[in-house]
């Protein structure tokens, strides 16, 4: 399996990847729920996830990354046609969980080819993002269409059966694809992850900022709805300029850590994220609050990278799944207190008060970064070398 061939399954698998978490809370709204109870499916997710990166990172360690990729696809394939007919809180669930097992796949196998070439984390992670981006810039195309043709609960239905449909494809398409193999199987014996001082110390970071990050981000849609107003065109309109440029300069933003340092990366972003937030709180109007959104979008993003990087920066490749997947339970950990958090502080105190505690958390991350993530070293020349497989 070729790396350029990856491209067409991960669009595919991505069409619904903006729209989805869109039209989610939306959706959800329409068959009677709250905002809160919004928030309690994605805390759900997160504890679910926790348990599930623990055993589906050793999982990928040793098997190939072929077979991970595959089962990535088929997860994604069943979560679509699920959510296709979900009409209750508790199939949604399911569906979500679904997904996330398929992300969590997909993402274990990404880092795992990746390690396997040698090639930079972050670089390589925001080159196979911007074919993610691709297809989730056509899922919007495809999504206006169908709900220009349909009433939103049918579209939502026919929306699914599309991307289950087109996954499906991915899936047979990678089926027929030679299969590269793992490198590390034989030269590198497996055993038990022991996470490093420096690695416990950024895992401890990221669960402070995935615990503040998700308090934000489970309201962002809501926010749009209540204050501004928004219908879902306009929604639209907010993730239109991210979404056309962000295929061309996800690769870009990945390289920024590995050449700028990952914790100066991490801590400029983490303060101007701060700063943007701020600015969503007591956004006079929906123009000014897409403009800040888009802004704080392409730093969020190169500080995850960066983070990525620098944890998994000197993690051997015959443990990089399990050493991930342990990291990433931070972020579950973290998504499923914020989710719960912020959706309960929009609800009963204020509509822009989760925005206000996000800026205010994030300066205080600030000094906490400085002590948990160590300064980076300089790459060496061969590491500084950049794929072509891409």
């Amino acid at each position: 399996m070729k790396h350029k061939q990856l491209s067409i399954p991960l669009m595919l698998i991505s069409l619904p990847g903006i729209f989805l978490w869109v039209l989610l809370p939306i959706y959800i709204r329409e068959l009677g729920y709250s905002t809160f109870q919004y928030s309690l499916t994605v805390s759900i997710l997160s504890f679910t996830q926790i348990i599930l990166k623990l055993v589906l990172g050793r999982v990928s360690d040793r098997y190939s990354r072929h077979h991970i990729f595959l089962c990535a696809l088929l997860c994604c394939t069943v979560s679509y046609f699920i959510y296709a007919g979900a009409t209750t809180l508790s199939i949604i669930i399911l569906a979500n969980i679904m997904n996330g097992i398929a992300g969590i796949l997909l993402t274990m196998a990404l880092i795992g080819l990746i390690s396997d070439s040698n090639q930079k984390l972050g670089q390589q992670m925001g080159a196979f993002s911007s074919k993610q981006q691709i297809g989730r810039l056509a899922g919007v195309g495809i999504c206006y269409l169908v709900l220009s043709s349909y009433e939103f609960v049918h579209g939502w239905s026919v929306l699914f059966l599309i991307c289950g449909s087109a996954s499906l494809l991915g899936f047979i398409y990678t089926l027929k694809s030679p299969e590269i193999p793992n490198k590390e199987i034989t030269s590198e014996k497996k055993g038990k992850v022991k996470l490093s001082i420096d690695q416990r110390k950024i895992w401890c970071f990221n669960l402070c900022l995935s615990m503040v990050s998700a308090i934000s981000g489970i309201i962002f849609i809501p926010y749009m709805q209540k204050v501004h107003g928004a219908s879902i065109e306009l929604i639209t309109v907010v993730f239109l300029v991210p979404m056309i440029i962000f295929p061309f300069v996800s690769t870009k933003l990945g390289r920024v850590g590995d050449q700028r340092g990952y914790r100066r990366t991490i801590l400029v972003s983490i303060a101007v994220c701060s700063m943007g937030a701020l600015g969503l709180a007591f956004s006079p109007s929906l123009l000014l609050f897409a403009i800040i959104c888009t802004a704080m979008d392409f730093f969020s993003t190169a500080q995850e990278y960066a983070l990525d990087g620098a944890f998994i920066k000197g993690t051997s490749q015959a443990h990089i799944g399990d050493a991930f997947g342990k990291f990433s339970i931070s972020n579950n950990l973290g998504g499923m207190v914020g989710a719960a958090v912020g959706g309960y502080i929009f609800d009963t105190i204020g509509s822009n008060v989760p925005y206000i505690v996000f800026a205010v958390m994030m300066l205080l991350l600030l000094p906490l970064g400085l002590y948990l993530i160590p300064p980076g070293k300089e790459q060496n020349r061969q590491e500084r070398q950049v794929s072509s497989f891409l």
